[in-house]
């Protein structure tokens, strides 16, 4: 009865010799591998390529419209040359960002750069209103949002968005971020 025994457990080790777990095993490997890829894929595509792109997009709005507004500076307004611009800057803008219930800030100062004289005074007599503007911009962003990749660009477009509605969509505007401090 014990040869019995030993003959049975021998014949069912023999397929399992011959290659159905290691199958088995290549097959897991196989899913397991093109799951991995897929997630990898995704998250390389979240995290690195599309703020690129959109930062790209952002680059190319505020180009045409650098464009557009030069082209027209020069002629209609008798304007300043092209390399002439004034900057108006808001410094010491601190703020707690979304979701970080006061445990993280952010201390920034903006910068706006504009070759028009009346952009340049709509910026300076509305300034407490600009700074309460970028204020609502940059606490309405998550940790998240501030630190990730193209988180500048994309704060900037913002903000140069903002300036747009203020001063006119037909103005040259680009904003710099000097200081960008998180804590």
């Amino acid at each position: 009865m014990a040869e019995a025994a030993t003959a049975a457990a021998a014949a069912t080790a023999a397929p399992a010799a011959e290659g159905a777990p290691v199958a088995g095993k290549k097959t897991g490997l196989m899913v397991g591998l093109t799951v991995g890829g897929a997630i990898l894929g995704g998250l390389v595509a979240s995290f690195v390529i599309a703020p690129r792109v959109i930062a790209r997009q952002g680059h190319a709005a505020v180009a045409a419209s650098t464009a557009e507004s030069g082209s027209e500076e020069g002629g209609e307004h008798g304007g300043k040359p092209a390399g002439e611009r004034k900057l108006v800057e808001l410094s010491n803008i601190i703020v707690n960002p979304a979701g970080s219930q006061g445990s993280r800030f952010l201390m920034t100062t903006v910068a706006f750069s504009v070759a028009d004289e009346k952009a340049y005074t709509v910026l300076k007599d509305h300034e407490v209103e600009v700074r309460d503007r970028v204020t609502s911009i940059l606490e309405s962003r998550t940790m998240a949002q501030l630190t990730g990749p193209g988180a500048r660009d994309s704060v900037k477009l913002a903000i140069a968005t903002m300036a747009g509605t203020l001063i006119g969509p037909k103005v040259s505007v680009q904003v710099y971020l000097p200081q960008f401090v998180i804590q």
